[in-house]
């Protein structure tokens, strides 16, 4: 039986994006923008560095209409959607 060489890699990403939805978890239950922030920056880091931190939809609370993190959009009169997301949501700065 061979071992999958990038299984390790692979659960260690995930257990990365657990933390960070947990930080932003956290962010909201506190209150807290500069959790928030941190948690923006990891990701970035991550992806800067050829990891996939997921679709950033599922980790980020809207900064338009205040979805929490897995949470759809909801419309707000004036701004725009794209595939039921604001794409502010999409960006991480």
């Amino acid at each position: 039986m061979i071992a999958d060489p990038g299984l390790e890699a692979r659960r260690t990403l995930e257990r990365a994006r657990e933390l960070i939805m947990e930080t932003h978890e956290i962010a909201v239950r506190y209150g807290d923008e500069r959790l928030h922030q941190i948690a923006d920056q990891m990701s970035e880091l991550a992806m800067r560095l050829g990891h996939d931190a997921g679709p950033v939809e599922e980790w980020r609370p809207c900064p338009v209409c205040g979805a929490e993190p897995e949470q759809h959009c909801r419309f707000v009169p004036g701004c725009r959607m794209v595939d039921g997301t604001h794409p502010e949501r999409r960006k991480l700065c």
